[in-house]
């Protein structure tokens, strides 16, 4: 018997060089934004491309938000070839963050589409 999956997400479009998805950064532990300068401060010494970041403000829900320090003024990665896996992925397709209404910054080039439509699967029956 056939199972019948859900529709997989594809990312589409193309980096446009804005700088946005380096400035105003949510960070997470597991699946929780990053609130307070302590658990910053702990999650830096797990993993050393936190330290890449430094808190530029905070949300309307009260999670801080970070800038990369590797942003030069004209929105390019001062240490592109060695950037993070998180930087090299963005935007990275989740289909947890896209169901709740998650998408990429107004300002980015990249979009999120439905690689097949629901129909597709039933045609396979």
């Amino acid at each position: 018997m056939q199972k019948l999956n859900s529709s997989k997400y594809v990312r589409r479009g193309k980096c446009i060089r804005c700088g946005s998805c380096c400035r105003n950064i949510l960070l997470y532990i597991e699946d929780e934004a990053i609130r307070t300068i302590n658990q910053f401060e702990k999650v830096k010494e797990w993993d050393k491309h936190f330290t890449n970041f430094y808190v530029s403000g905070k949300n309307e829900t009260g999670a801080l938000l970070f800038t990369c320090k590797e942003i030069d003024k004209n929105n390019r990665c001062k240490v592109y070839f060695f950037r993070g896996v998180g930087c090299r992925m963005y935007p990275r397709v989740n289909s947890k963050f896209l169901i709740n209404g998650g998408k990429p910054l107004d300002t980015c080039g990249y979009y999120f589409e439905i690689d097949k439509k629901f129909r597709t699967y039933l045609n396979k029956f």
